[in-house]
């Protein structure tokens, strides 16, 4: 028997909206940022790369693995975005200091003003999109949101209905 939650939607029911809910967000949100990705020739994985290694501080610079990890991205995929932004000079691969066998990817000088500008632009359009929300509502939302992926970071995988552990 499915529990209910306070508003009397099964928890089922309330995983399915909360998540459709998530997932038009984003699209919303991504339809916002489109038109400066448009303007800057970016997609948005690319945008994300360069949003993760700006983000962490100089040298602006992480293993691949964690890159793909922050991003949710598989290591493939991955590796198509950096080839693009290699390609156009906003990244670069450099020897890992602590593993001679590896390399870490770097935002170049002209990456990290790209990742300026882009993130500026990125920003007044999510702004302009959110500006009708309360701000108290904008942050009662983060804090749960906050809330919810920390928990479900830690945790691990749930197996889907039907299937057993190993896939069968």
């Amino acid at each position: 028997m499915a529990s209910h939650s306070e508003n009397g939607l099964s928890d089922e029911r309330l995983a399915l909206t909360l998540s459709q809910h998530v997932v038009r967000l984003q699209g919303l949100l991504e339809r916002a940022i489109a038109p400066s990705l448009a303007a800057q020739g970016l997609t948005a994985a690319e945008l994300d790369v360069l949003g993760a290694l700006r983000a962490v501080g100089e040298p602006y610079q992480l293993r691949p693995k964690e890159l793909a990890t922050r991003l949710l991205l598989t290591t493939g995929g991955l590796s198509n975005v950096l080839r693009r932004l290699e390609a156009r000079d906003l990244v670069s691969r450099v020897p890992d200091p602590q593993d001679g066998r590896s390399h870490n990817v770097r935002l170049t000088p002209e990456g990290v003003t790209d990742a300026e500008a882009i993130t500026t632009a990125a920003t007044a359009a999510l702004h302009g999109t959110l500006s009708a929300v309360p701000t108290a509502t904008l942050q009662d939302t983060l804090q749960q949101l906050q809330s919810i992926l920390g928990t479900i970071d830690d945790a691990p995988p749930v197996p889907l209905p039907g299937k057993r552990e190993d896939g069968r």
